[in-house]
């Protein structure tokens, strides 16, 4: 990702939070290479759970607004990870951490280990954070959009398929 679109980026998230009179105190936009994703943190002080909301629905509402918006001006899709006041961040940690555990049981045991439907955004960092384990692979199983992710012990030579 080009430094000039990322510029491009926070000009529309500072315009959107400026004129929502919640300007950031801190805000970082930047190319995270290893999840494939444009990172857009948010510190707006008294006003994080505010622009959280309940169960994080503003938050992807704002999300939404800035990935058109960004679309629009660099025309291109653009994919952006929103987190505000670490929301986030806490949630991604606290996932890892009980996926890393599961893919240990996984591999110790030899049987799959599910674990609870979750929004997609975080399945898919899950999925990115253990694609190089080279003792387990995840699935994501179910239907619509809060599906669960499966973790399971990687079997054997796939060369024949």
């Amino acid at each position: 990702m080009e430094q000039e679109n990322l510029q491009k980026i926070e000009e529309i998230v500072r315009g959107l939070f400026t004129a929502l009179g919640t300007a950031p105190a801190g805000l970082t936009v930047e190319w995270q290479a290893t999840q494939e994703r444009i990172y857009v943190s948010i510190d707006a002080g008294d006003n994080n759970g505010f622009l959280i909301g309940k169960e994080g629905r503003i938050l992807e509402a704002l999300k939404e607004i800035i990935e058109a918006a960004s679309s629009r001006a660099l025309g291109t899709r653009v994919d952006i990870y929103l987190d505000i006041g670490k929301y986030w961040s806490k949630i991604e940690a606290k996932a890892l951490e009980s996926a890393k555990n599961a893919a240990e049981e996984a591999a110790r045991t030899g049987r799959p280990v599910k674990l609870e439907p979750m929004h997609p955004m975080l399945r898919r960092f899950l999925h990115k954070a253990l694609q190089n384990d080279p003792e387990v692979e995840t699935v994501s199983e179910g239907e619509g959009t809060w599906k669960k992710m499966v973790i399971q012990k990687k079997s054997g030579d796939r060369s024949n398929i």
